[in-house]
């Protein structure tokens, strides 16, 4: 596709658009548009042919703006400034404890702190083994599983030993 634009970091004085008309007469904007669509790379043809096959206007719109969302958060990964929780307040973890049983947790609180995030619990069911206020994040599939088909699979694991 030959490009109608090239983008001018100086902003320079709006040129007259012949034949079109431009609401309000915001030149700048509408060959702001143009080049915004031009960076594509698409033809009409196939714009209109993903709209008209794949997805309605209002999909298209959601679908930008997820793609938005999308785009903030591979910035903050890149800058690093994200965080994903392997769980949240209220979940139940349970650990493998060195008695070969487990305990039942509750997340009461996730802090990320310096050196580690920290998942703070109240005991639910069993007993204490590590620690009464919780475990780093990164125990979770070690010695403190999402789930309780985890948590027995680990214990297995271990009398096999």
């Amino acid at each position: 596709m030959e490009r109608l634009t090239e983008r001018d970091t100086n902003c320079a004085d709006p040129k007259v658009l012949y034949g079109v008309w431009v609401k309000n007469h915001d030149y700048i904007s509408a060959a702001n548009r143009l080049a915004d669509y031009e960076d594509t790379g698409l033809e009409p043809g196939e714009v209109k042919s993903m709209q008209e096959e794949h997805f309605s206007g209002l999909e298209m719109a959601k679908l930008h703006s997820a793609l938005m969302e999308l785009k903030k958060y591979q910035e903050a990964d890149k800058d690093g400034r994200l965080v994903v929780l392997p769980c949240k307040a209220g979940d139940t973890v349970y650990e493998v404890t060195s008695r070969k049983t487990i305990s039942e947790y509750r997340v009461k609180a996730i802090r990320v702190e310096l050196f580690c995030t920290f998942i703070e619990w109240d005991i639910v069911a069993g007993f204490v083994d590590k620690s009464i206020f919780g475990v780093p994040a990164d125990e979770i599939g070690k010695t403190v599983f999402l789930t309780r088909e985890e948590a027995k699979a680990a214990l297995e694991a271990m009398k096999d030993d």
